[in-house]
């Protein structure tokens, strides 16, 4: 059965203690060194019920969460990305909750059916590889250039990219192995500039660093379509798309997104249901949270942790 033919996503429970916690989550199953992935995370069935519980007890006694998703599929974006330190995983989702409320024009709406969304994802401005590299991570192209700078801001390459990591953030082979992130800048203009400015790199910047719960394995940028470097020491060529010397054109992995992107479109606009209290002297607080973005943006993505 194809994408497009499957029935969308159940939607999960945002009650702070649901009737039932669900722990259906699958395993990344035919790696060939899963083991190697399994002790770098830091992670074993017992390790795995004990920081579940433990997750869930803490968000029942949350102050300030009101409602979050608590099945072992979401929770488990934030343990695999910290490699099971429940202080690092909590204060993650604590900010990732945080951003979803001070930054709205990036979270709300992720709808594919959306005609700006979809328009960008017509045009190829960012997908995900069809084909995983060797240790399974997840490749993605953005084609920065192909935003418009006449009809789009720098919000909507922020809603193309959290529409792509919170459709892909439930498999267990993105939270286990990461990904790679490839920036083709070829098109880019000086008219793209106008789309840039400090506050919202240091923005950006600030969620990408405290609030992300993704294993990133590399950011590459690349202004011609020379990946021969990239390829001879990360991943198999053949991978990328047909244009830039793969063997699957372009188009198919682009279809393929949009058919993911349908497939979660009912889980993905849940989330605009969970709610958190920003209120407060906490770290993660409204005022905390703004006030940190008047540091530098240069540091902040040098601080960017490469697993």
């Amino acid at each position: 059965m194809s994408r497009s033919e499957q029935k969308p996503l159940p939607v999960p429970s945002l009650q702070k203690v649901p009737e039932l916690y669900d722990d259906d989550a699958e395993e990344p199953k035919g790696l060939v060194n899963i083991v190697e992935i399994f002790e770098k995370l830091r992670e074993d069935p017992l390790v795995l019920e004990q920081n579940l519980k433990q997750m869930r007890d803490w968000i029942a006694k949350h102050p300030h969460i009101r409602r979050c998703r608590t099945d072992a599929r979401f929770l488990l974006r934030f343990l695999r990305a910290k490699k099971h330190s429940f202080l690092m995983a909590s204060q993650t989702l604590e900010r990732y909750l945080a951003a979803r409320m001070i930054h709205p024009g990036w979270f709300q709406r992720l709808d594919i059916r959306d005609p700006e969304l979809s328009h960008l994802a017509d045009i190829g401005f960012i997908y995900p590889l069809l084909e995983r590299t060797a240790d399974g991570c997840i490749v993605t192209m953005t084609d920065w250039g192909l935003l418009d700078p006449n009809q789009y801001t720098i919000e909507h390459s922020n809603r193309m990219h959290i529409l792509l990591a919170e459709t892909y953030s439930d498999d267990p082979f993105v939270q286990c192995t990461g990904g790679f992130m490839i920036f083709d800048m070829q098109h880019v203009t000086l008219a793209h500039q106008s789309l840039i400015s400090f506050l919202a790199i240091k923005q950006w910047a600030q969620f990408v660093n405290n609030g992300l719960p993704l294993r990133c394995q590399g950011l590459y940028v690349r202004v011609f379509r020379d990946f021969d470097e990239l390829t001879k020491e990360h991943f198999d060529r053949q991978i990328l798309p047909k244009e830039y010397g793969g063997k699957i054109p372009k188009s198919e992995h682009m279809k393929a997104f949009r058919e993911q992107c349908e497939l979660y479109r009912d889980r993905l606009l849940a989330l605009d249901e969970m709610d958190i209290d920003l209120d407060h002297s906490e770290t993660y607080s409204r005022h905390a949270m703004l006030e940190d973005i008047g540091g530098g943006a240069i540091g902040s993505f040098r601080k960017l942790a490469v697993d």
